[in-house]
């Protein structure tokens, strides 16, 4: 028994939470996965994982365990490439959730950059704007932009997303221009949050700043919704700068409050805590704070 593939099946397992799954993916059957855990839990003499007829559970040794085994597996590795080569090659699998409009456009043309440099790296892209549960869900990293990050979660700062507080003409001939963020309180405002119609928007003006709480009708977690019922006239939004900018430019939108600046939105990659990032994650990463850097000069 190859004991690296048995903590490598471990570690799927606990990510994955499927024998099966984690079968399909080392292209084993499914008892020999069942096999390799028993055997592994035989040679540690603890109960790892917790069965029951209807789903598993990974007990508190389990969990300690598996934070060690990840970054057996990572050393192993990359010790593995450094032998074979001076400068190792990047491999293995990496599963990330992206948003899904910014990762469209903006993360997935790097993706497809980064594998062109990289043959042996696989990536399993899994989009969504919900926050996601990387170590429940096994996900290696997640890209989010303005979102408040969990504060047990390694944060690598990728960039900035300016944001624009804009509305359609509709809404403005109806409803009149706000001059001062205190006006957003007369206004609906299209709240992007998981938050009960209510949020609070900061503004800043020189050295003053400003913070109004808003509230409307809608509030929506995703920001293409937004922006749809933005251009419907359905109230004052504010989103980032390269999902709007197309409309201002076009008319379809008005920018508001142009002499006050909203604190941009922060692009950052996100990792799980107390674990080895592999060589494969660490190298995407600073490929795409590279990307970004060079995309936020030329702009």
């Amino acid at each position: 028994m190859d004991r690296i593939e048995v903590l490598r099946a471990y570690v799927r397992v606990v990510e994955r939470g499927s024998f099966t799954a984690v079968a399909e993916e080392l292209r084993v059957k499914q008892s020999t996965v069942s096999k390799w855990m028993a055997s592994l839990e035989e040679e540690v003499g603890l109960t790892l994982l917790e069965r029951t007829t209807r789903a598993q559970r990974v007990s508190d040794a389990g969990q300690r365990f598996y934070e060690r085994a990840i970054a057996i597996v990572d050393a192993y590795d990359e010790a593995v490439g450094e032998a074979r080569k001076q400068s190792p090659e990047l491999q293995g699998r990496i599963r990330m959730s992206l948003p899904v409009v910014f990762g469209n456009l903006f993360v997935v043309p790097q993706v497809t950059k980064f594998l062109r440099r990289h043959k042996n790296v696989h990536i399993e892209m899994v989009f969504g704007d919900r926050y996601v549960n990387l170590v429940d869900e096994g996900f290696d990293v997640s890209i989010r932009v303005g979102v408040q990050v969990d504060s047990s979660l390694r944060s690598h700062f990728l960039g900035d997303s300016e944001r624009r507080l804009v509305a359609s003409p509709g809404y403005v001939k109806q409803r009149g221009t706000p001059a001062t963020p205190k006006d957003l309180e007369r206004h609906e405002c299209l709240v992007h949050t998981g938050a009960a119609g209510q949020a609070m928007w900061s503004f800043r003006r020189g050295e003053h700043g400003h913070r109004v709480s808003v509230r409307g009708r809608v509030a929506a977690n995703n920001s293409e919704a937004t922006l749809q019922m933005a251009r419907s006239g359905l109230g004052v939004c504010l989103l980032a700068s390269w999902l709007v900018d197309t409309d201002l430019r076009s008319g379809r939108l008005i920018r508001l409050l142009e002499n006050y600046d909203a604190p941009p939105a922060s692009i950052r990659a996100l990792t799980p805590p107390a674990r080895y990032t592999p060589p494969r994650v660490r190298a995407l990463i600073a490929y795409l704070r590279e990307s970004f850097a060079q995309d936020t000069a030329s702009a």
